[in-house]
């Protein structure tokens, strides 16, 4: 309950300097809340929104996907061998040191215009959190417990399940929160500048038009869609996953 009233109260006070950035600025600066609500709600029953809206979420599930995938297998295995880890570190290091914008330009060359540029931009953001996250965990396995677990002869697969992913998701489950955020990021600002299409498109679309208040609106309608999937899927699998610690 109190979480929930902290929560209510950061809101409040959210729109409450909403409104007097408003009253201060104008609204070329800042349109007004309910102005903005009412267009949020006649956006969600247009079905060009819709229809660029499942068009963002495929371009995120098939890059993020591909992105979990393979650089927490990397992650793992760079865990285990360590000539793999030295070879992979320097590459992780110059993906993190490539601002996105270079990406999208690099992948609009390579790829032109479309959806492979943007799945593309967002399987490189994402790569190295997740290897990173993939990597810590495989690192702080207790050593202790791999003698223990030699010296009884245990079992791959018991150690998988009972030391070995334990271990590795409470530190590769957070990377994965974070890519899915910075994802969502991603996959507007290469929509915006690389396609016509998805709801990056419809950001510029609004930004060509001067309209703060579809702008507003459009980014309300991708905050609330990255909230729905966090609350009904991510946390309920945290949930389960993490039973092990209860």
């Amino acid at each position: 309950m109190k979480k929930f009233l902290y929560s209510l109260l950061s809101l409040i006070i959210f729109f409450l300097l909403w409104e007097l950035g408003y009253r201060i600025f104008g609204d070329l600066v800042l349109p007004p809340i309910l102005d903005t609500f009412s267009m949020f709600f006649q956006l969600l029953q247009e079905p060009e929104v819709l229809t660029n809206m499942i068009i963002t979420m495929k371009r995120i599930f098939i890059g993020l996907s591909a992105s979990i995938l393979i650089a927490s297998l990397f992650g793992v295995l760079a865990g285990f061998i360590n000539p793999v880890a030295y070879m992979i570190q320097p590459i992780v290091t110059i993906m993190l040191g490539m601002p996105s914008i270079a990406w999208i330009v690099l992948a609009m060359i390579w790829f032109g215009m479309g959806d492979p540029t943007v799945i593309f931009v967002v399987f490189v953001a994402t790569f190295p959190i997740i290897f990173l996250g993939s990597f810590a965990g495989m690192q702080s396995i207790d050593k202790n417990l791999l003698t223990m677990a030699d010296s009884f002869e245990l079992s791959l697969k018991t150690r998988l399940i009972n030391i070995y992913f334990p271990h590795i998701f409470s530190f590769i489950f957070p990377a994965w929160l974070t890519a899915i955020g910075l994802s969502w990021k991603i996959v507007i600002m290469a929509e915006l500048i690389s396609s016509d299409d998805g709801m990056g498109s419809l950001l510029a679309i609004a930004r060509s038009h001067i309209d703060t208040t579809s702008v507003m609106a459009l980014l309300m309608l991708m905050v609330s869609l990255l909230i729905v999937f966090e609350r009904l899927f991510l946390d309920p699998m945290k949930q389960r996953l993490e039973s092990w610690r209860r």
